[in-house]
């Protein structure tokens, strides 16, 4: 009697400490979408953009508009550059959000490269006059200024109004 006991209660306790994991990463193991996780139990199935404030996917359809959602990380706190959403699409771009749907990184491969749609008008203007021929392999939104590489490995500085500042070292 006391070992059936002890089993009892060695089995609720599993029970009861199993509802306390956190899944720290959404995942839509490839198109299929993102399942109900202890996160947020009203992420629909079948769709990882659901977990995106609306600005992100906008950006996504305005800027990458022959693209589709394949991954979606959804940290729980902000990283170091304010990044809570990591977004992978279908032309293996990767574009980081913060909280409100803003976007903070983007990084394409190189044979891809990104739009630059998206970067004040002075930043266009100025790649499209002084870079024509060269893609943008990444954009990182900084405190005080936009930094741009191109796929010839150079890195240009931008301020946050787009004007060029400088290339970087």
């Amino acid at each position: 009697m006391k070992n059936l006991f002890m089993i009892s209660m060695l089995l609720f306790i599993m029970a009861c400490n199993s509802g306390n994991k956190k899944t720290e990463k959404l995942d839509t193991a490839g198109i299929a979408g993102i399942p109900p996780t202890e996160i947020n139990p009203a992420i629909a199935a079948n769709n990882p953009a659901d977990v995106l404030p609306d600005i992100a996917k906008k950006f996504i359809s305005e800027h990458f508009p022959n693209t589709t959602i394949i991954h979606v990380e959804n940290k729980e706190s902000p990283v170091t550059n304010g990044t809570v959403f990591n977004v992978e699409i279908s032309d293996k771009t990767e574009i980081d959000f913060d909280k409100d749907g803003e976007w903070r990184e983007l990084e394409a491969e190189d044979e891809v490269g990104l739009p630059i749609t998206f970067l004040p008008s002075t930043t266009q203007q100025y790649l499209k006059s002084n870079y024509a021929n060269i893609k943008v392999s990444a954009v990182d939104m900084e405190m005080n200024h936009i930094a741009i590489d191109l796929v010839n490995d150079m890195d240009l500085i931008f301020d946050k109004e787009g004007n060029f500042l400088r290339i970087a070292n």
